[in-house]
């Protein structure tokens, strides 16, 4: 993906694309104990004891929770939780890049590498095939074991053996960490057209966003291009906050749950009366995806790029004893005309493949061009 404007990133690997493409967080991490089954500790229990090779606890949890078949249902130990903590806040350790699960080959898919990361220094491009991570396969492993192999120290490092067209390339980055801006603001057209970039909804997006929009209209911009390209999600409440100062009041998105309820959430918005083009691809997921689906919904923007991910389900954290913490699908998420984009995704209104053979950003000069029209 490419943008025209600086940004020094030396960050991560995004535990968020844990989530499996990061996850529209409902609701921060809190406390919550679960409840006591007895046919279910009492199989544990035997198990524990009697199993003719050693087991661990976590080791029985992880294939109780994997046995769900669901990428973002996912049980922590400590250091995957502090490490969610972290990104919940904006923080990232690692090498640069953001992951999904390529599901027709079963290893994780690189979806986007952040500019000036590590990542990009040492040569990686979205598209790669991580097949394995200092020589352990990556062969039908989770998003957050994957995580977990790439993740480490600031200055120590890691080999990654890549998947590229026909051919297998080997990579050693040296990890690093910083707190990476939200957005990022750039001007095109003499000053007529604004471009705001959202990378992720972390805590304070909504703010940096406000804080942007305001900007914009001091200027008096003709035009907004939201950029949410690689965007993998995050809070969902951010991302209310952002919508709330794009879109009209009404509902937002519909919650569906295990029963099949409906509930509608609903945003007092504040309509940007500017024109706006939204730019989207494969990497567009979760409450980005919210956002895009609400826009078009109400014909704020017009949606030009790549179809997005298609996740279109909401996890809730429950913390567990001694730090452990476990992520559950709780709800699934429906758009304001009550439509799923779970394993589909949102076509833009205008597609546009992003051409990696090429130095311009075709989907953004779409973008001006569309804005410059009278």
């Amino acid at each position: 993906m490419k943008r025209n404007s600086a940004l020094v990133v030396i960050l991560l690997i995004l535990i968020s694309f844990i989530g499996g493409y990061f996850v529209g967080f409902r609701y921060p991490i809190g406390i919550t104990q679960p409840n006591s089954h007895i046919l279910l500790t009492r199989t544990a229990d035997y198990l524990l004891n009697n199993f003719y090779k050693p087991i661990s606890e976590e080791q029985l949890i992880k294939g109780m929770v994997n046995s769900l078949n669901d990428p973002y249902t996912v049980f922590m130990n400590p250091e995957e939780t502090k490490a969610l903590q972290e990104e919940v806040k904006g923080e990232y350790a690692g090498i640069g890049v953001i992951i999904n699960k390529n599901e027709k080959l079963n290893y994780p898919e690189i979806v986007s590498v952040f500019k000036d990361s590590p990542a990009e220094k040492s040569g990686l491009l979205k598209g790669d095939i991580i097949v394995e991570v200092d020589g352990k396969s990556t062969f039908n492993l989770s998003l957050d074991e994957v995580a977990s192999m790439v993740k480490g120290k600031v200055g120590t490092q890691v080999t990654l053996k890549v998947r590229r067209d026909d051919k297998e390339l080997s990579f050693t980055i040296t990890r690093a960490k910083i707190n990476i801006p939200l957005t990022q603001v750039n001007y095109y057209e003499n000053g007529k057209i604004g471009y705001l970039s959202i990378f992720m909804f972390s805590e304070g997006a909504g703010k940096d966003v406000e804080k942007a929009l305001n900007e914009f209209k001091g200027k008096k911009v003709e035009g907004i291009i939201l950029d949410l390209r690689g965007n993998p999600g995050g809070l969902l409440s951010e991302c209310e906050n952002v919508a709330s100062d794009m879109l009209p009041s009404g509902v937002f998105l519909y919650t569906k749950d295990r029963s099949g309820k409906l509930e509608p959430i609903q945003i007092k918005g504040n309509k940007l009366n500017i024109p706006m083009a939204v730019l989207v691809d494969g990497g567009t997921a979760s409450a980005s995806e919210i956002l895009t689906g609400a826009i078009k919904y109400y014909k704020v923007g017009t949606v030009i790029g790549e179809k997005t991910f298609g996740k279109g389900v909401i996890q809730q954290i429950f913390s567990l004893p001694d730090s452990y913490s476990l992520k559950v699908t709780v709800e699934e998420y429906l758009l304001p005309d009550k439509t799923s984009i779970n394993g589909v995704g949102i076509t833009p209104d205008i597609v546009i493949k992003d051409n990696p053979d090429t130095k311009e950003d075709e989907q953004l000069n779409k973008a001006i061009e569309l804005l410059k029209k009278p």
